[in-house]
């Protein structure tokens, strides 16, 4: 893979303040749910609505509306989630058993895998 010029800092600043994926795509830093995701993977919309509701879980105050409805969608969806993830082509098997792994682990303070 060739590597274009360098994008400027200003530019990269300008770039995170106005649209944070573009960022990414600039930098070809690949999509964090590409990791759960097979061949026909779709680096967009449906991918990015998942990516949030992960954020929300991890962002939000836990209790808030925001974090309560995101651990609903990604744990407890049986419809939304799994459109979701068929659409962006993820496997949403295997995401939601690492995430729920990692809801688990949060509320109890054990560490995953073994790492504190």
């Amino acid at each position: 893979m060739e590597h274009s010029e360098p994008i400027p800092i200003d530019e990269l600043a300008e770039l995170l303040d106005q649209d944070p994926r573009a960022v990414r795509l600039s930098c070809g830093i690949p999509h964090p749910l590409s990791n759960f995701a097979g061949p026909n993977f779709h680096d967009g919309l449906l991918a990015d609505i998942v990516l949030e509701f992960i954020h929300d879980t991890v962002w939000e105050e836990p209790g808030s509306p925001r974090c309560k409805g995101a651990v609903w969608f990604l744990l407890e969806s049986e419809r939304a989630y799994f459109f979701a993830c068929a659409g962006a082509g993820i496997d949403g098997c295997k995401l939601r058993s690492h995430l729920r792994k990692c809801h688990l682990a949060s509320q109890s303070d054990v560490p995953i895998n073994g790492m504190p």
